[in-house]
């Protein structure tokens, strides 16, 4: 397989996991109007560092906006200079398919296709103005039916393994940055009813709250949703769970590695992995929550680093391979002539 064809695939399903993740965020956050003690301050601010531009949201929309529900969903909808927006993602998405369309089947190809369609068109903007929560939720099904529709059409072979490999580590990350949204800030005791608010949000922005509830006998809390969500190994959306799937599809991948070629990407999730299998929510609150959340987000990326320096980026790959063997071959000559 092509580099250029590993590369779309791996960010389409990165993008889309992004469209899934923001959508059930925002409907989630838009729907706690009702709760009382919710501020508007907590619901939004965090969504707009969530995507890493509270910068360009200040320079470009106003400091005096970050309260603004509304100022925050439109601008994390729908602005298409901002890089994390549904709308730039759903963009991203659809323009990696584009680029491997010759390994995508017919059905998979038209679910994104569909989707771009009716965000760029003016029914998608009429629901988003009549009816919020069906317009998110729209957007989740969407990307609900690609996966399913490529799951069940397309060839399980290295395209769809770096489809799969996207979506595992995209999802890791995301899942800690979500916990991370909705913890309480240092030094904040929420009352009881306001507590339970944040942390069924939590549950289902991670559409983990029938789960959480089938699996833990322990009441809700903060310390019962943080732990099933970093640790379960049966929850999808888990953050060790998500691990353990992209240690399968690394391996998957590596079965057809040259001999002695060295992958980094390998050595980095296990890193991540092995430190992840050997904590407790003991050793989480120890270190800090967001300290453990933050490092989890950062160990992420620099996985996909190493993912494109190993299989996206294969030129320089193959020419550090390169040197390095004919580097061995010519020791013994070396030491040879040395004699």
């Amino acid at each position: 397989m092509i580099s250029r064809v590993a590369e779309g695939c791996f960010w389409l399903a990165r993008y889309l996991e992004r469209v899934d993740s923001l959508a059930r965020l925002m409907d989630v956050r838009h729907a706690l109007h009702i709760d009382a003690g919710l501020s508007s301050a907590w619901r939004w601010r965090p969504l707009v560092a969530l995507t890493g531009q509270e910068d360009d949201f200040r320079r470009r929309v106003g400091a005096e906006l970050l309260d603004d529900g509304e100022a925050i969903q439109q601008y994390l909808t729908w602005d298409a200079d901002h890089p994390s927006s549904l709308f730039s993602a759903a963009r991203g998405a659809r323009e990696n398919a584009r680029t491997v369309r010759e390994i995508m089947s017919l059905e998979a190809w038209e679910a994104i296709n569909d989707l771009w369609l009716w965000l760029q068109g003016s029914d998608s903007r009429r629901l988003y103005q009549r009816n919020r929560s069906g317009f998110y939720e729209r957007m989740v099904q969407s990307t609900l039916l690609f996966h399913g529709v490529s799951h069940a059409t397309m060839l399980h072979d290295e395209p769809f393994v770096f489809m799969e490999l996207g979506r595992a580590v995209e999802r890791a990350g995301v899942t800690a940055s979500i916990v991370d949204v909705h913890r309480p800030a240092d030094g904040e005791e929420p009352a009881g009813d306001v507590d339970a608010a944040r942390w069924v949000a939590l549950l289902r922005s991670c559409c983990a709250f029938d789960p959480f509830f089938r699996r833990c006998p322990d009441p809700l809390s903060g310390k019962a949703v943080t732990r099933f969500l970093l640790f379960d190994r049966s929850f999808p959306r888990s953050v060790l769970y998500n691990l353990d799937q992209a240690r399968a599809l690394l391996f998957a991948v590596r079965r057809n590695d040259p001999v002695g070629l060295p992958r980094r990407s390998r050595t980095a999730l296990e890193r991540l992995r092995g430190e992840l299998l050997q904590m407790d929510l003991a050793d989480v609150e120890q270190r800090g929550l967001h300290s453990t959340l933050s490092w989890i987000v950062g160990a992420t990326e620099r996985l996909c680093d190493t993912i494109h320096y190993d299989y996206l980026d294969p030129p320089n790959a193959w020419l550090r391979h390169c040197v390095g063997v004919l580097e061995s071959l010519s020791a013994p000559l070396r030491d040879t002539r040395a004699a």
